[in-house]
């Protein structure tokens, strides 16, 4: 489903502010996949993301998504097949608007419904529902009254109302206080399971790391350094993981 072939991405080259970011970086996930992704503060996860995303181009090296070539496609046209959540609760939605028109602007494949029918609000009911916070209730209230694992939780159904191809989940619980995260968390497994939804997960959670998903995967310095998967990933332990974490993301030279 995603093919990463070798890409780079360097920041303000030939300047004294040069960053290289991700570096002849490779990654292939099948369909259905749910990979979970590692990495100290600088590693390139979140780079690695945005360069799926065409937030901007690569250096070098190709984007492939679902057997087609993305990698000179603008961001808008991939948007249409990539679901992304991030850290922040604010982003991902429109508080202005209520939960029924954003959840009206996710199910335009983005656009808008031209006009939101009893059945749609049926339809939006019955996802809200499934959530099990209450929102179906609210359907006419802002989004902005909403609590932030609300939020993350509506801006997670949007992400999914029309299936993509890929969801990338960027620290999506990280900003949440332990209960709003659990339940954000477990809504994700359930979504991304009964949809079989091909996931990336950023996290620093390393209990996350190896309990959701069937692949857990380290970057350092904008390259994957470690990918576990099958038996070894079984037997990994969070507080050998964590050793691990901190040797790689630490080692020099």
């Amino acid at each position: 489903m995603l093919k990463l072939s070798h890409i780079s991405k360097t920041f303000n080259p030939g300047t004294v502010n040069e960053k290289v970011a991700i570096r002849a970086l490779s990654l292939h996930l099948e369909k259905g996949d749910f990979a979970t992704i590692i990495g100290s503060n600088g590693a390139g996860k979140s780079t690695m993301f945005n360069a799926i995303c065409g937030d901007f181009l690569t250096d070098s090296g190709s984007v492939v998504l679902d057997g087609e070539d993305i990698t000179f496609l603008p961001q808008h046209a991939r948007a249409k097949n990539i679901g992304r959540l991030y850290q922040d609760p604010m982003r991902g939605t429109a508080p202005g608007m209520t939960i029924l028109e954003n959840l009206a602007l996710a199910a335009g494949q983005g656009g808008w419904l031209s006009r939101i029918s009893k059945s749609d609000k049926q339809r939006f009911r019955e996802q809200l529902a499934l959530l099990d916070i209450g929102l179906e209730d609210r359907m006419n209230h802002p989004v902005g009254l909403l609590s932030g694992g609300q939020r993350q939780a509506l801006t997670l159904l949007m992400a999914t109302l029309q299936k993509p191809k890929l969801l990338l989940l960027d620290e999506h619980t990280a900003a949440l206080d332990p209960g709003a995260a659990e339940k954000v968390m477990a809504l994700t497994k359930k979504i991304v399971e009964e949809n079989k939804i091909t996931t990336l997960m950023i996290t620093h959670d390393m209990e996350y790391a190896l309990e959701y998903g069937s692949r857990t995967i380290m970057l350092d310095s904008g390259k994957i350094v470690m990918d576990l998967t099958g038996k070894e990933r079984e037997e990994m332990t969070t507080g050998k993981l964590a050793e691990l974490f901190y040797g790689k993301a630490h080692k020099k030279g």
